[in-house]
């Protein structure tokens, strides 16, 4: 199953949240491919990589053809 979250328009925080909310539930599904939609900030990048994926260690890449997201994908134990 395909998940997707656009955080354009919300502070950092609350991106944070949202995407934290949208990985623990997505995770439960073993296929888990997750896009999350960032846009043009970096900074914002960073801290979801820091703060969520690494931690969690969930393996993620930013796509050539668009750097404004990420490609989640769930970690085989």
């Amino acid at each position: 199953m395909n998940h997707k979250i656009d955080l354009h328009g919300l502070t950092h925080k609350e991106a944070i949240s949202k995407t934290e909310m949208l990985l623990i539930g997505a995770s439960f599904d073993k296929a888990m491919v997750a896009e999350i939609i960032t846009g043009k900030s970096k900074q914002l990048q960073d801290k979801i990589i820091t703060e969520l994926l690494d931690v969690y260690k969930f393996d993620y890449y930013i796509p050539s053809y668009n750097t404004g997201m990420i490609i989640v994908t769930q970690n085989e134990l």
